[in-house]
């Protein structure tokens, strides 16, 4: 059941990949791109003035990585045959010409821009992670020494969350609309609890 869910979920994630590109022209990611750094910097400005710098460097550092991926911005070394390269350059340079293309290159990058962001947030509230599995251990040993009883669906399901919360967090990302602060909450509480779950029941079922 959980493969063929997790199998619905990835073709999700290519349609998205496929469909919203045709949708959205290019300067559309890249404005929400900016409305996320704006947004996280405006949040954490007040708290890490140190931070700042590091997030207005983000989505260049992606848009150059992408470019030294697909051709861009090509420089070739004196240790490299131009005309070998050529080809390549030529066939990067006609791919991200089109229209389409340009919009899922801007989407992508977006995408990387949003989870650069979403690894950040998740480190800073990492503390509250480290609390949940110390509860959860602790829930564990009481469980174990009072022989109460457990619900393996409950805990098969809460096993089975983590990847489908990543996979949905990965269609979420390519959302060509801005994603508010409480939709990341709620996919963080919810990897908490099952992360709860999956701990201190795994005496009985793990």
């Amino acid at each position: 059941m959980l493969s063929r869910f997790l199998i619905l979920l990835f073709i999700l994630v290519l349609s998205s990949v496929i469909w919203w590109p045709g949708l959205n022209d290019a300067p559309s990611f890249e404005h929400l791109s900016d409305l996320h750094l704006k947004d996280t910097q405006q949040k954490i400005g007040s708290i890490v003035e140190s931070v700042i710098p590091v997030i207005d460097s983000v989505q260049a550092k992606v848009t150059d990585t992408f470019n030294a991926l697909s051709g861009g911005s090509y420089l070739p070394s004196t240790e490299v045959d131009v005309r070998k390269d050529e080809p390549a350059e030529n066939f990067f340079n006609r791919l991200w010409s089109s229209p389409y293309f340009a919009s899922m290159r801007a989407m992508l990058e977006m995408s990387v821009v949003r989870a650069i962001l979403a690894l950040a947030w998740f480190a800073f509230l990492s503390p509250l992670l480290i609390a949940v599995v110390i509860d959860a251990w602790v829930v564990r040993r009481l469980k174990y020494e009072s022989f109460s009883v457990n619900h393996p669906m409950l805990y098969q399901a809460a096993l089975s969350a983590p990847s489908v919360l990543l996979v949905c967090a990965f269609a979420v990302m390519l959302m060509p609309w801005f994603i508010p602060a409480w939709v990341a909450a709620l996919f963080y509480a919810a990897f908490l609890v099952s992360i709860h779950l999956i701990v201190s029941n795994f005496h009985r079922f793990g």
